[in-house]
């Protein structure tokens, strides 16, 4: 018989071997292959992709880049001014409150600024805007913003044309103007909060933070490579993944997520050429902080916590 000794150590060989042979199968192998994909798409025969090469129509109702206040960036820790974004807030103002209040934000020294879908869905978006207004916070524009905005200009479009026997939006600008849920949204505000919604930009350039190199807050994504004059601001307030071939990203996540090309990207870029996007829109993902890549979306309109990344 085979001495229990070698049997032993044969058992510990064959456990060896089944470890290694299925780290590879889950773990290693999935990774190698995603970052041979990744590393192809930055510098392969696909490297600039498709994304960008055409000229962007221009949105007349919207603003696609505004520049942070360089005054409000934090400069040192005894001048204890801070920058604090906070996710998808969803019309959940006393959850916004509440966050505030637990990090003992002060307008006097603090900026907020929000990524985009701070209303529908939730109980209270009027609240939220007149708060956001009233502590005079930054924001860019989300999927849901630019839904009720639609459903806003068209049910203004739609009085103005009943008055005066004409129509002034086109079929396909109707058919695309938000569903009943937008329409009744859009009529819960006045005319000064939707004047404060119009303003806020679909991509935010915040300046250079220490350690995050150039910040831009953007609702969904953007991709690497493209200026952000170029990007597609549908696609920034939706995306979710991207194509790595054609570099051209989606709504839905059959591609790679946006964000893992993103900080491929950035870590193979000179130290003075990074960027990190603070973001939102993917509650599915939950809060997703990466090295160049903030996601803030926690889901709280659907009962997680509201979230908040604050930089001194």
């Amino acid at each position: 018989s085979i001495p229990r000794r070698i049997q032993r150590a044969a058992l510990v060989v064959v456990a060896f071997v089944a470890t290694i042979v299925l780290s590879w199968r889950w773990l290693l192998g999935p990774y190698w292959q995603e970052q041979s994909a990744l590393s192809d798409a930055f510098s392969g025969e696909h490297k600039y992709g498709e994304y960008g090469l055409n000229a962007r129509p221009a949105f007349s109702d919207m603003i696609q880049v505004k520049e942070l206040d360089s005054a409000l960036l934090p400069t040192t820790q005894s001048d204890k001014q801070r920058l604090v974004f906070v996710g998808d807030v969803h019309g959940c103002k006393a959850e916004l409150v509440e966050l505030l209040h637990q990090i003992e934000f002060l307008a006097s020294t603090d900026h907020l600024i929000l990524t985009g879908d701070m209303i529908a869905k939730g109980p209270d978006s009027p609240g939220v805007v007149d708060l956001a207004r009233d502590l005079r916070a930054s924001c860019v524009r989300g999927n849901h913003e630019d839904r009720v905005l639609l459903a806003r200009r068209a049910l203004v479009a739609a009085e103005r044309d009943l008055h005066d026997n004409r129509v002034s939006m086109s079929q396909d600008e109707g058919e695309h103007a938000g569903g009943a849920a937008d329409k009744d949204a859009a009529r819960a505000f006045n005319d000064k909060q939707v004047a404060w919604l119009e303003q806020c930009p679909v991509m935010l350039r915040v300046g250079r933070l220490a350690g995050m190199g150039e910040v831009v807050v953007a609702h969904a994504g953007i991709v690497p490579g493209v200026s952000l004059s170029r990007q597609d601001p549908y696609l920034v307030m939706n995306m979710r993944s991207i194509d790595l071939e054609t570099k051209v990203p989606s709504e839905g996540r059959d591609g790679t997520p946006w964000e893992k090309y993103w900080n491929f990207y950035q870590k193979r870029q000179p130290a003075s050429a990074r960027s990190t996007i603070v973001y939102g829109h993917d509650s599915k993902r939950g809060l997703n902080l990466r090295e160049w890549s903030k996601g803030l979306d926690s889901g709280c309109v659907r009962g997680g916590a509201l979230s908040a990344l604050v930089v001194e």
